[in-house]
């Protein structure tokens, strides 16, 4: 490489990693806007992490045992190191998007150029995934799937190279942090095995290991019992349009190609940058007369290609064994952005070229200057203006908190408030159940989970007292969280996730309706220890002790 082309790789590649530290930041301060700002998926992956530091925390925690026990290990791991080393895990949560953003920025600006060596064809390439990255919550989220994005671009860097180490430690990491992207990079081996007989001892090590990895991780038992089949969910209300889980739906469009669980495209295009023009890089092809730089994408291109076979083969076996790998947009809306935004860059790139070869040089050289500075402010802009896509949430009342923090460590907290999405992650107390935490793929965790709601709802609209007591001695409750509009037929008809557990929902609807009044309505006042706004902390022994008292 020249002088000209080192001084033009170093200024893209720069400019590159300085896109996305801006992005990043524009995120950061989304993320550190209040202590209790959390990102939304966070509160599933990292709550129960804060045991790292803490012991005695969530012990017995039935939601905490879960999600602990699907959390792959190299993340688990890598937060417990983390915590070692007196590092806070949320903070550390919500710094990792910039700590994954730079690394897998500089994988995306060598992939491309491993194909197309124009730096500048790097710089807007991942100048798109950045900004694709930063609509939605995968990289902001700092959980499992943030990681795909760094670990699979640095797999087809050195699969590129030909690098055989690298390419076998990826693999492993991959297995480790997020075992779908093992899939789809098994797969590409397959196909570079059948197109490339010359490094055939790359790709049969890659694929012994996968195999290897995916073979430890199918011995891998739940203590939660069986993945849900097919027809199960076909028969419960989580899993339909509306339902915490939803999955299907009555519009093809939708459940084929765009839903978020189902959908094999990605569901941000509409806010995006990137579109599909970048397939009309083949088209530039044909005329490389008109656009000269076109010569230069090589015939590493056909890596593109074998990784869009690999995601659709995946996303269509995905729904064949629905939901045994999970859930099939995983394995194709991900690498699409990939695959897009490397298309679009080069794309881009050969078309400025000939821009530049056919207008006035002084005049191009300014638009190209004003496009830039453009180009280097967006990230701010679209992080800011997409905040909500990017799944950072705060709760309405803070203050309820610091209130149960300083209760004991094994208390366990009852409520059908959305307090308790927040409670385990702001205050480091058990709850009963969650929507936040009610996820419906593992029969033995959700049956239980399910039962518990039913239970709470059924003794929360309550008239008889006993019931109630049975209730808190049953689960052993130790503290109660009621909103004052709680007791309102409304509050139960316009929550989605209650109003899917019938017949008990409706029972308490009749009954307000009938305007009876609900024991720990009656005794809100009696037994509070603590009010916020709209919120009352009922002590639970409070009641007991008056089921007590009146049965003597």
């Amino acid at each position: 490489m020249n002088s000209f082309w080192r001084s033009r790789y170093h200024l893209w590649f720069i400019l590159s990693i300085i896109t996305a530290i801006i992005f990043s930041l524009s995120g950061l301060k989304l993320a550190f806007q209040s202590p209790y700002v959390i990102q939304d998926d966070a509160r599933q992956h990292i709550f129960w992490m804060q045991q790292f530091n803490d012991s005695d925390l969530f012990s017995g925690d039935l939601i905490a045992n879960y999600f602990k026990s699907v959390s792959p290990w190299g993340f688990t791991y890598l937060y417990k190191i983390v915590s070692s080393l007196g590092i806070n895990v949320i903070f550390f949560n919500k710094i990792s998007p910039l700590l994954i953003a730079v690394p897998t920025t500089i994988y995306c600006f060598l992939v491309c150029l491993e194909i197309l060596p124009i730096p500048f064809a790097g710089f807007i390439s991942s100048l798109l995934l950045n900004q694709n990255l930063w609509l939605l919550d995968d990289l902001s989220s700092g959980t499992p799937r943030s990681f795909i994005y760094l670990l699979f671009l640095a797999f087809i860097y050195y699969l590129l190279r030909h690098k055989l180490f690298f390419c076998i430690l990826l693999i492993i990491l991959q297995g480790l942090f997020y075992p779908p992207t093992v899939l789809i990079s098994a797969v590409i081996l397959v196909l570079r095995l059948l197109s490339d007989k010359q490094h055939k001892a790359i790709y049969f090590s890659g694929l012994l290991t996968a195999v290897i990895i995916l073979l430890i991780y199918a011995a891998k038992t739940s203590e939660f019992g069986d993945i849900i089949t097919l027809e199960q969910a076909k028969l419960r209300p989580e899993f339909m349009p509306g339902g915490r889980s939803a999955f299907f739906s009555d519009n093809p469009k939708e459940f084929w190609l765009l839903g978020r669980r189902s959908g094999f495209l990605p569901i941000e295009w509409q806010y995006s940058l990137m579109g599909a023009y970048g397939a009309g890089l083949f088209w530039l092809k044909k005329y490389p007369h008109r656009f000269p730089l076109v010569k230069k994408v090589n015939k590493n291109v056909i890596i593109l290609l074998q990784i869009f076979s690999a995601g659709l083969l995946l996303y269509c076996l995905a729904h064949l064994l629905l939901f045994r790998l999970h859930l099939p947009s995983r394995y194709s809306q991900h690498i699409i952005r990939i695959i897009i935004a490397l298309l679009d860059g080069m794309t881009i790139a050969v078309i400025v070229h000939t821009l530049n070869l056919k207008i006035d040089r002084q005049l191009f050289k300014f638009s190209a200057l004003i496009s830039l500075l453009c180009l280097l402010l967006y990230p701010t802009y679209a992080a800011q203006s997409y905040a909500y896509r990017l799944g950072y949430v705060k709760p309405e009342t803070t203050e309820i908190y610091n209130f149960l923090e300083q209760q004991p460590k094994d208390s366990l907290i009852a409520t059908l408030g959305e307090e308790a999405d927040f409670i385990p992650t702001l205050a480091k107390r058990s709850v009963l159940v969650s929507r936040e935490y009610a996820l419906p793929y593992h029969n033995g965790y959700y049956e239980q989970i399910n039962q518990r709601v039913r239970d709470l709802i059924t003794a929360q609209y309550s008239t008889d007292l006993e019931t109630v007591r049975q209730f808190i001695n049953k689960y052993q409750i130790n503290f109660w969280l009621i909103g004052k509009n709680t007791f309102t037929i409304n509050y139960l008809k316009s929550n989605p996730w209650l109003m899917q557990f019938q017949p008990e929902v409706s029972n308490a609807i009749e009954m307000m309706t009938k305007k009876e009044k609900p024991i720990t309505s009656q005794l809100s006042n009696r037994c509070q220890i603590f009010t916020e706004q709209n919120l009352v902390a009922i002590e639970a022994k409070c009641i007991t002790s008056l089921a007590e008292n009146k049965t003597e």
